[in-house]
């Protein structure tokens, strides 16, 4: 007896091992994550800032108008002290805002200033002297002079350039080339169709997972692909909500449908992360850290899981399936601490599952259990 017990304490010693191991392995770059979530951070702001700059703003009526007109402008939003250090000479005009106004300004050479609610035109024809030590890429005067202006600030800046008639953010470390709405708007539809195709498969992968599991055949793989495409689907959602703030009113439609796309998918996510990942945290952040293209390759995927082998066995906690079931979330949980797998919940016999959850929770979860097997069992979504 003492000697099966020694054995079994050096199985769960050996695997604990294994999993350290693979973990320090696919440690995360820490300093790349911190740099990673700096520039999320930093897109995340400017998408919030440029929804002035959207079609059917005023501030946007000027802009088209003054790249037609084959003119230049550099202008910055937001007076506050550390803008007004920097520019020299000019006109302090303080009038109202209005996009004519702003066309007619950007005929003179100089900068604009606009007040933080642009509801004022603060400065004209100034001069921006941002500190010459700040990094740039730029090479044109007016782009390398909104570039620094936007590191040191903090402001968006935006530059029209005369010759190419394009307008450019900037904003921190961060540059965005403003698109017409049209050419948006196409390539805005044509990513949906492709999310709507990815989730397409997504469902017949959660249908056929459904019946694996009931039926306790998964295998990795089963796990790898959907957790793919919906890591995948989040990337392509990314990228349309890019163009939904671009497109500001003109993009509603497009928000609507993307909403009724996506809809529990950052739930189903959450739960399969939940039923077989090794290390829940660690795999929720790894896989934010993955590009599309390190996305295709599903050896990615099964170390983010701290999987070794596409051969290793899983074994679901069953956190997604009683999920479907009207439980609470505490007596979900109260049910997977004691029975460890789903394999355990489905076996349980009635009456030790009342001992867990008490005989009301107990009849209601199993018809309700029972019913989802079935509809499982018969290739239905639930």
């Amino acid at each position: 007896m003492e000697k099966e017990t020694e054995e079994k304490e050096k199985l769960v010693e050996g695997k604990e091992k294994e999993e350290d191991k693979i973990f320090a392995e696919h440690k995360l770059d820490e300093q790349a994550l911190k740099d990673l979530e700096r520039k999320e951070r930093e897109l995340e702001e400017l998408f919030d800032k440029m929804k002035v700059t959207t079609p059917g703003t005023p501030l946007r009526q000027a802009l088209d108008d003054i790249s037609k007109a084959g003119l230049g402008g550099l202008i910055v939003i937001g007076n506050s002290n550390n803008v007004t250090k920097i520019i020299s000479g000019g006109f302090k005009i303080n009038c109202d805002f209005s996009s004519q106004k702003l066309v007619e300004l950007c005929k003179m050479d100089g900068a604009i200033i606009l007040s933080d609610k642009l509801d004022k035109i603060v400065y004209c024809n100034t001069l921006l002297l941002p500190e010459a030590s700040v990094e740039t890429v730029e090479t044109g005067m007016r782009h390398i002079a909104a570039e620094r202006t936007a590191k040191q600030t903090g402001r968006l800046v935006i530059a029209i350039s005369q010759k190419r008639k394009t307008i450019s953010l900037y904003f921190k470390n961060i540059k965005y080339t403003l698109r017409s709405s049209e050419e948006i708007l196409s390539k805005a539809v044509e990513t949906v169709r492709m999310l709507e195709k990815h989730r397409e498969i997504l469902n017949e992968l959660l249908t056929n997972l459904n019946i694996l599991e009931f039926t306790n055949l998964t295998n990795l793989n089963d796990i790898v692909l959907p957790i793919q495409r919906i890591e995948i689907m989040s990337r392509i959602v990314e990228i349309i909500k890019k163009y939904i703030t671009e497109l500001g009113v003109e993009g509603n439609l497009v928000k609507i449908l993307v909403k009724e796309m996506v809809k529990d998918l950052d739930v189903e996510r959450t739960l399969l992360i939940k039923d077989y990942s090794r290390n829940w945290e660690f795999t929720r952040t790894s896989l934010t850290t993955l590009t599309l293209d390190e996305l295709t390759e599903v050896d990615n995927i099964t170390r983010a899981l701290l999987y070794s082998s596409p051969s290793d066995t899983v074994v679901s906690r069953g956190y997604r399936l009683l999920s479907k079931t009207s439980l609470k979330k505490d007596i979900i949980k109260l049910i997977i601490n004691h029975f460890k797998t789903l394999q355990d919940v489905l076996n349980a016999k009635q009456d030790k599952i009342i001992e867990v959850i008490g005989k009301k929770d107990t009849i209601k979860f199993s018809k309700e259990i029972s019913s989802i097997r079935e509809q499982a069992l018969l290739g239905k979504k639930i």
